[in-house]
């Protein structure tokens, strides 16, 4: 059997990771995935948009190339397609938009009860149960009692209050890494780019003055 100490150093890691990812981000993976690989109504309205808008494209493309003028009826049977088509693109999108919004209020719901759900559950279902004892005299009786709170024996952890020191652990964890991260990040745009050697060109020999051989006579 998991011991509670490790389902809730679990579900503190799994809410710190949702935290990071954020609840409309990780919607929204899931949602591209759902439409991708689960068939789906809202699978079949987006593969269906997108041939309707490939065909609009085309059929938008043969009406320019068409002279409103010599091929008028051609031209007029292109038209009225390609305003059929667009409102068959209109009313796809927007059944989209209301199975996105109604998938992503689900996936906020589960989310929501495998993060705060799971705590507000471990919290009472293992409220009475000592996580870990601590040693006896080691620390004093009003750290004990606060540590115990709110009902696991006296000289235990409970559950609740190891929540707070796993919680508190954890984003302190992660802070420090971000932290870090950004600062090497911003080590390295400042690191300065070493400049190339610039060979000089050598110049020749100095010429050198001839002398004065000439005597006065």
């Amino acid at each position: 059997m998991v011991s509670v100490l490790w389902i809730v150093i679990g579900v503190v890691v799994f809410s710190a990771a949702i935290s990071a990812i954020g609840s409309d981000n990780l919607g929204e993976y899931i949602w591209y995935l759902w439409i991708a690989f689960v068939p789906s109504k809202a699978a079949r309205n987006v593969k269906r948009l997108r041939e309707v808008q490939r065909e609009a494209i085309a059929v938008s493309t043969e009406r320019s190339n068409t002279s409103s003028q010599d091929e008028f009826a051609k031209w007029a049977k292109l038209n009225r397609k390609v305003d059929k088509l667009r409102g068959e693109i209109e009313k796809l999108n927007a059944a989209i938009s209301t199975q996105r919004a109604f998938f992503k209020s689900q996936i906020r719901r589960v989310i929501w009860i495998l993060t705060t759900g799971m705590k507000i559950f471990v919290r009472i279902n293992y409220r009475k149960v000592a996580v870990f004892w601590l040693p006896k005299g080691m620390f004093p009786s009003w750290i004990e009692w606060m540590l115990s709170l709110t009902s696991a024996p006296r000289g235990s952890v409970s559950v609740s209050a190891w929540f707070m020191i796993t919680d508190y652990a954890i984003k302190g964890a992660v802070v420090f890494a971000i932290t870090k991260t950004a600062e090497m990040a911003g080590a390295k745009r400042k690191t300065p780019v070493p400049a190339a050697n610039v060979s000089e060109k050598k110049s020749g020999p100095e010429k050198k003055g001839t002398p004065n051989e000439g005597k006065t006579k």
